[in-house]
């Protein structure tokens, strides 16, 4: 009945594996919940925002030759080489809107931003289908607004007007917003100084550069404020340079306009100088954006390694987690595994004797009957006890009583030669054996040998009738695999057995229905 021993064995192991999974399944659903949540809130999020700038820069690129082509369309006579940037810019611009539709067409939108995508697409296929000659300051300047609007939604729908970072959020609304509305209003300068004629301006152009000069004052402002706090809480030398260097240019131009276009009445200046001139500055303007832009991509780039390392960390430090739950666990059964075991069997075995006891029999009992049905093999039950157990008890005394029942337990242990068979003190002096896969014959001749074995001992016992020595009588059930039978009735039987033994002369074995 060794199975029965490695069923106890893996009845332990199955509770030991329990006991680790639980909180192994606790450290799993936390650094789950720890993983997708940086995966969602932070990868996810920045992914999205690094996606949203690209799209911007692409439009805003856009934006910056839109306002070019403005201002060398205006010019009345153009010299050769802006003839050749307006076809140069045509060019491009046209391409730009090709590639700006197609990232359109896969721009994920939600419900209520689905008019306004549409909106913009049939916008860009307009401006793209029609033809960029000899179009007004107006027309451009509708471009650059919806353009302006488009990156503004992008923005929203990106979420990088949410970014919680105090360094990203200002940078974002420089690029997004500031800069490029600043830009706005030099090109805007720049596009009605390139367009007067007789280096005049007419009182409604003048008008336009003067709201356009508050306006930049505005924005410089907020610039200011901007750049302010991004050197407070970071060290941005690099575009702290870039800044300074575009206040010059920003002055040069607003210098320009205050005296050379509002101050006087006329400028020796031509148009294509007035362009050239104003230009320059314009592109150390663009080149602040530029700046922003690279360092906001930066910020965002490395916010997303670090987002998806840190994500890595928490695989790793949950995976180490569980190894770790694993490892302490392991070392803990093994350590004690000798421990569990000893309880395992203490639980199970009498203490005087080292047989197992009456309450692994009942358990072992039932389960055997179930195996030897399967099996299809004979199940042997012998119930035996000592023969005037009592009288031997009052002679010798207790301690020699003691003595006689650890003999016999030793007899019929060393006469269990298989793994599966089991003896058991099923109480006081009485004993049991369970072997599967006797015959009724072998059975018999291996109850006889643990009896004889018993006499040889030579233990005296005087008041035995049966012989001078301490004997034993024993009763014997041989169950078929076929017959039905129930823990109860066997017992009985095995009983009834016994009982007849010790009728018929003690230190006999009987078989039950011989």
């Amino acid at each position: 009945m060794w199975f029965l021993n490695c069923e106890k064995k893996s009845n332990g192991l199955f509770f030991f594996i329990f006991v680790t999974f639980i909180p192994i399944l606790a450290i799993t659903a936390m650094f789950s919940y720890a993983y997708f949540h940086i995966k969602t809130t932070e990868v996810v999020f920045t992914t999205e925002e690094i996606e949203g700038l690209r799209i911007i820069a692409h439009i805003k690129k856009t934006v910056f030759d839109i306002q070019k082509i403005r201002g060398l369309s205006g010019i009345k006579n153009p010299d050769q080489m802006c003839i050749d940037n307006i076809e140069a810019l045509k060019e491009t611009i046209s391409n730009d809107l090709k590639e700006l539709e197609e990232e359109l067409l896969f721009y994920q939108v939600t419900p209520q931003h689905f008019l306004e995508k549409n909106e913009s697409l049939k916008f860009i296929n307009s401006a793209n289908n029609n033809s960029l000659e000899n179009r007004s300051f107006e027309y451009f300047s509708q471009i650059i607004d919806e353009l302006m609007m488009l990156s503004s939604h992008i923005a929203y729908q990106y979420k990088l007007v949410l970014d919680s970072d105090l360094n990203s959020y200002i940078l974002i609304n420089n690029v997004v917003y500031l800069l490029p509305e600043l830009i706005e209003h030099n090109a805007q300068i720049r596009a009605i100084a390139s367009s007067m004629e007789n280096g005049a301006l007419i009182s409604g152009q003048k008008q336009h550069i003067i709201m356009q000069l508050h306006k930049i004052k505005e924005k410089l402002h907020m610039l200011d404020y901007n750049f302010f706090q991004l050197h407070k809480s970071s060290d941005n030398s690099k575009i702290k340079i870039v800044y300074d260097t575009i206040l010059e240019a920003q002055n040069s131009i607003i210098n320009f306009a205050n005296e050379e276009l509002l101050g006087s009445k006329s400028t020796t200046i031509k148009p294509n100088g007035i362009f050239a001139l104003t230009t320059k500055n314009i592109d150390l303007i663009i080149g602040l954006y530029d700046a922003n832009l690279d360092i906001l991509n930066e910020n965002l780039e490395k916010r997303l390694y670090e987002s998806e390392k840190f994500s890595v960390y928490i695989i790793l430090s949950g995976v180490a987690s569980v190894l770790f739950i694993i490892f302490i666990n392991i070392i803990f059964y093994a350590k004690n595994r000798k421990f569990i075991h000893k309880v395992e069997e203490l639980t199970i075995t009498d203490s005087m004797t080292s047989l197992y006891n009456r309450r692994y029999f009942d358990e072992v009992f039932e389960n055997n009957l179930k195996i030897q049905q399967r099996a299809k093999q004979t199940l042997m039950f012998i119930m035996l006890d000592i023969d005037f157990f009592k009288l031997y008890n009052d002679t010798y005394g207790h301690h020699a009583g003691d003595l006689a029942i650890k003999t016999v337990a030793k007899n019929l242990k060393n006469s269990l030669k298989r793994a599966g068979d089991m003896a058991f003190r099923l109480g006081g002096e009485e004993f049991g054996i369970l072997c599967i896969g006797m015959n009724s014959s072998e059975a018999l001749s291996f109850a006889n040998g643990i009896r004889e074995k018993v006499e040889s001992e030579k233990i005296e016992h005087t008041k035995n009738s049966a012989s001078k020595y301490l004997t034993i009588s024993m009763g014997l059930v041989v169950i078929e695999p076929d017959f039905i039978n129930n823990v109860n009735d066997l017992y009985k039987q095995d009983d009834e057995a016994l009982y007849k033994a010790k009728e018929s002369g003690r230190n006999l074995v009987v078989v039950y229905g011989s």
